[in-house]
């Protein structure tokens, strides 16, 4: 068995004449637990449950699944190795956007232009876990692009360039997204 929680939270926050500021923070851990002897005392998560991170809504500037443990090796597709996952993970972002200035087409409807520095990062759990190792571990990527609040979601496309990053994490610099809020 285990225990698995994932919160998060976003503000978005008006702040002079058509600017606005837009931050979140996100978090998972997955503990295995053993029951008191109930369930294996395995102390490694299953692949299947754990966390993956990366990609144009989640971490920008990273392929999806694109940062944290690898495979040694990994096929054509993959090359630093395929993702493992993790057992804790972490993102923030922060960003700002105004308008779509001077195309009153894209204004009009609702096209924005942001700019935005995010980090995070997807981890393993044992005895080396801390926020030094945490923070070590982070990585990190600005740009900026165009966004659109539509009827069944946000749409945007982005530019990032990473500035922290292993050398084995997917990192991808153009990317498109689509994220979808139920509720």
């Amino acid at each position: 068995g285990f225990f698995k929680i994932v919160g998060g939270g976003t503000v978005h926050l008006p702040l002079w004449k058509s600017l606005t500021l837009h931050t979140s923070l996100n978090g998972g851990i997955l503990q295995p637990l053993t029951y008191g002897g109930l369930c294996p005392s395995s102390t490694t998560s299953h692949i299947s449950d754990r966390f993956f991170v990366g990609g144009p809504l989640q971490l920008r500037g990273f392929l999806p699944s694109g940062i944290g443990p690898r495979a040694a090796t990994g096929g054509s597709s993959t090359p630093g190795g395929d993702a493992l996952g993790g057992d804790f993970f972490y993102t923030a972002t922060m960003a700002a956007s105004i308008p779509f200035p001077g195309i009153s087409f894209l204004r009009d409807n609702g096209v924005r232009l942001m700019a935005f520095g995010n980090m995070g990062t997807l981890t393993g759990l044992g005895p080396s876990l801390s926020w030094e190792s945490i923070a070590r571990s982070s990585r990190a990527a600005v740009g900026g692009g165009l966004t659109v609040g539509t009827s069944f979601g946000r749409l945007e496309a982005t530019y990032a360039i990473p500035l922290r990053y292993s050398p084995r994490d997917a990192r991808r610099s153009v990317q498109a997204g689509l994220g979808f809020t139920f509720g």
